[in-house]
């Protein structure tokens, strides 16, 4: 098939071959007017028809042009060819003959180059002005080896831009997982599904199936939420899509299958793990974001206020031993590395001694020492004693395996002036010392080493595009521990107004769209509310008369350190978070 480009040449071929004779006319008729006379014949005159011939060629050239363009990127930018070509043609065939029509050749020939040249040059900036604001209208994809064949679009792609690369041993198996994918009547609604759950920044979402429905919940910033319940055939549709682009057999709604693919859409790339189950009201699936490497956060980012900081890092780069703690589930790892990275890593040698394969301790310029505590000559206690030969200022240890082990570090805190950084799970920070304190063997020892224990609790982050200012009572202020005479408002989460505050005096019902920020949640990210116990000598004699860990905060509570619930409450008064939030994550924590 011959291409829309060379039948501009060809037409432009001919009607070169045509302005011969038309020339001849147009001198004659020149002529004529200057004299008054019309002789017969005509006399050709060379430089008019070569200046009609050169516009002619710059406008078979621009209209080409055009025409190629409009074919190649014409439908991203709305410039579709069978629109332009013919406004870049027909005005030059006007243009044409009301030039040859008209006596005067210094007039006509104006007309004759601004019906050639306009149309094209109206194109160009339009285009250019849409290149502008979008750079990648120009960019191709270019198919690399082993990527999947393009495939023709069909109707079920329109809509959300959301590209998959599905599973597959090779780019065949791929080509044929998608190409049944796109062929499901419910492919158009999972990449709905898919942009919406992106756009709430969702960690996984659920499918729970039922005989009639489909239940949809999205878990945000450890929170979940409920969406829109879709009818069963939808859900099947949407889920045969689902399964195919993972590689699985939609027709298997009983025993438990797993499998992941890829997607790029206008919220970024991603991959996701599907996981179905059938459970004894239908089935179960849930699709996971596999998150990718996540930079270290500071303390200050995690939300630990700056004097807590000034004393974790004292210890950590002097001397003395520093617990990290959290219930399990509330972000331990995140703030144990926080804590690794306060250290001072580049005047002061840091060593991390870690279970084997474990990557949690991995923080630049940190030493990574393994261990195997089934392998004889490289326990935890082996390993630990050949570190601390090298004589490094800061030992880190993730895991305490055995009493031998903490007695040995807490031995180095003390008598070589050695900072000791450890890690457990507990509920509370008194709770975390009496586990490791339950662990050791020389008691008095650990007590005199230890200096600080941090442990906290998560709550989600207001979300600042969409909060709402709320007015409450001076006293409840004064209990949040604020000053009623400075502050008369917290703030909450945004929250659609009552169903009959939801229509205009007209009786119309208004939209409420959602925040473009948090994706209507209310709130967006996560912050920790710590504590921190600093352990003085009356509080260690305290605790070695009574180890519990009711005398342990009581005790702690009188000498100065403020309950959990007034950390947390700070954070209601600056606006961070939320008063319902807080009394959820201390109720639940």
């Amino acid at each position: 098939m011959l291409q829309r480009s060379r039948w501009v040449w060809l037409g432009a071929f001919a009607l070169a071959i045509l302005l011969i004779p038309l020339s001849e006319n147009l001198s004659a008729q020149e002529e004529g007017a200057a004299t008054g006379l019309v002789r017969p014949g005509g006399y050709l005159s060379v430089i008019k028809l070569g200046l009609i011939i050169l516009v002619f060629l710059i406008w078979v050239w621009l209209a080409d042009w055009v025409n190629r363009d409009a074919m190649k990127i014409g439908e991203k930018m709305e410039m579709l060819p069978e629109t332009w070509s013919p406004i870049v043609a027909f005005p030059f065939l006007i243009g044409f003959f009301l030039a040859i029509s008209i006596p005067i050749f210094l007039a006509g020939f104006p007309i004759f180059v601004l019906s050639a040249f306009l149309p094209g040059s109206i194109y160009f900036l339009i285009r250019r002005g849409k290149i502008k604001q979008n750079p990648n209208l120009l960019k191709e994809k270019k198919q690399k080896p082993g990527d999947i064949p393009i495939i023709e679009k069909l109707p079920q792609d329109e809509g959300v831009f959301v590209e998959f690369t599905p599973a597959g041993a090779d780019k065949n198996e791929k080509q044929s997982n998608l190409i049944r994918a796109r062929q499901t009547e419910g492919y158009s609604q999972l990449k709905d599904l898919i942009l919406e759950t992106q756009f709430k920044r969702s960690e996984q979402f659920l499918l729970d199936y039922t005989r009639d429905s489909v239940s949809v919940r999205i878990l945000v910033d450890g929170s979940w939420h409920a969406l829109e319940p879709m009818a069963r055939d939808i859900g099947d549709e949407i889920l045969a899509s689902l399964k195919f682009l993972a590689g699985l057999n939609p027709a298997e709604r009983r025993a438990r299958q797993s499998g992941k693919f890829k997607l790029k859409s206008e919220r970024g790339k991603a991959e996701l793990l599907v996981t179905s189950q059938g459970v004894q009201t239908g089935e179960r699936v849930q699709v996971k974001y596999l998150g990718g490497v996540k930079d270290v956060m500071k303390l200050s980012e995690l939300g630990m206020f700056p004097n807590y900081i000034e004393k974790v890092k004292g210890t950590i780069d002097s001397a003395g031993m520093v617990i990290v703690s959290a219930p399990p589930g509330k972000g331990l790892t995140t703030t144990w590395q926080g804590t690794l990275a306060t250290a001072d890593r580049l005047t002061r040698d840091c060593v991390a001694i870690v279970e084997k394969d474990e990557s949690e301790s991995g923080i630049e310029n940190i030493v990574i020492r393994e261990y195997d505590q089934s392998a004889e000559g490289k326990d935890q206690f082996t390993i630990t004693n050949g570190v601390l030969l090298t004589q490094p200022d800061m030992v880190a240890l993730p895991k305490i395996e055995n009493a031998k082990t903490l007695d040995f570090l807490t031995g180095q805190a003390i008598k070589q002036d050695r900072a000791v950084l450890l890690r457990t799970a507990a509920n509370s920070a008194s709770e975390a010392l009496l586990r490791l304190y339950a662990q050791a063997e020389n008691r008095d020892q650990f007590l005199k080493a230890v200096q600080h224990v941090t442990c906290q609790r998560l709550v989600r982050r207001l979300c600042h595009a969409c909060r709402l200012e709320v007015r409450v009572q001076p006293q409840v202020i004064q209990k949040l521990g604020g000053d009623p005479r400075k502050q008369g408002t917290i703030y909450d989460q945004w929250r659609l107004p009552p169903p009959d505050q939801r229509f205009d005096e007209r009786g119309k019902e208004i939209e409420f769209p959602p925040c473009n920020v948090c994706g209507g949640i209310g709130f967006i990210g996560r912050i920790a509310i710590f504590e921190v116990l600093t352990l003085s000598d009356e509080l260690r004699t305290a605790i070695a008369k009574n180890p519990k860990v009711e005398a342990i905060e009581a005790a702690a509570i009188k000498l100065g350190k403020l309950p959990l619930a007034n950390e947390a409450y700070k954070l209601v008064l600056l606006g961070v978070t939320s008063l319902a939030e807080v009394q959820n994550a201390l109720k639940n924590g």
